[in-house]
């Protein structure tokens, strides 16, 4: 029996093609519509608007063969904690974003993102983003941060 959330054989959509199933989690507003938009449109969202569930696709070519990217984006708020697991199914990758400039939502990582996911998609790999990386050269932003008392996340922090 294979293990919750593992990936259902993909039907190949041609010869020569693969599908392949990328879900992204993160905390509300921690930019994962923005990079899915940008990787699959090429264009920056004008506003934010949190997403509930949408689907993006990319096509990219690994050595000979054309691979669909199919990426799925969550909802990070709380109020759909119960619905984000029906994302996870057949999934292949999981992408777990947070907000460079936001602790909170780097702490989030490991206190519900890492557990979610590890729960829902056992044996799946996963890769850690940081996001909104422009913004750590913000002087308002670096100002209200400071004012906290806090600092961005660094490629270096270490996990508490």
């Amino acid at each position: 029996m294979d293990a919750p959330g593992a990936p259902a054989p993909t039907a190949a959509p041609g010869p020569g093609r693969k599908e392949l199933k990328i879900v992204i989690v993160g905390d509300g507003g921690c930019g994962k519509t923005s990079l899915l938009m940008v990787y699959s449109q090429g264009s920056f969202p004008e506003h934010y608007a949190p997403s509930v569930f949408e689907k993006y696709t990319a096509s990219v070519t690994v050595g000979s063969k054309e691979v669909t990217l199919n990426l799925y984006d969550t909802a990070g708020q709380e109020d759909y904690d119960r619905l984000r697991p029906l994302s996870y199914q057949n999934t292949h990758l999981v992408l777990i974003c947070y907000d460079v400039m936001n602790p909170t939502s780097y702490d989030n990582v490991l206190i519900k993102w890492f557990p979610e996911v590890t729960h829902f998609c056992r044996g799946i790999p996963m890769v850690l983003i940081g996001c909104k990386t422009d913004l750590r050269k913000d002087k308002e932003q670096l100002r209200k941060l400071r004012a906290a008392q806090l600092e961005p996340i660094t490629y270096t922090q270490p996990w508490l």
